[in-house]
């Protein structure tokens, strides 16, 4: 090979790096975009939850105040009932997680024609 040749390769693979690191920008600056909305959206879930649901109590024993005096401690005592599980929480679960994962792709799919039609102008 000569030394034009060399010079040639050389140019060239020095554009195609230049093209490749623009592209990884381009995605990484998507890819970030992506991330800071899943994060915004489960900040304001997580944010809706605690504003709903407020403060979780544990369970105590709760007691009564005694109406007299000749009562003995046993009797005032009252235990908590257990929390019975349900089928609507475990459904409501994966509803959200199936909710997230459509909107993620939908917000992924816009980003890329966006990405897309910025690449054609």
């Amino acid at each position: 090979m000569s030394k034009a040749d060399l010079k040639k390769q050389e140019e060239d693979l020095e554009r195609q790096l230049d093209q490749q690191l623009g592209l990884l920008k381009q995605e990484s600056v998507s890819w970030a975009k992506v991330g800071g909305a899943v994060m915004a959206g489960s900040m304001l879930i997580y944010g809706t939850k605690k504003l709903f649901k407020g403060k979780k109590k544990k369970p105590k024993k709760h007691a009564k105040k005694a109406k007299s005096s000749s009562q003995e401690p046993e009797d005032y005592i009252v235990k908590t009932k257990p929390k019975k599980s349900s089928f609507a929480g475990g459904l409501g679960k994966r509803l959200f997680m199936v909710a997230l994962s459509l909107g993620q792709a939908k917000l992924v799919d816009v980003l890329s024609k966006q990405a897309n039609d910025a690449k054609k102008k």
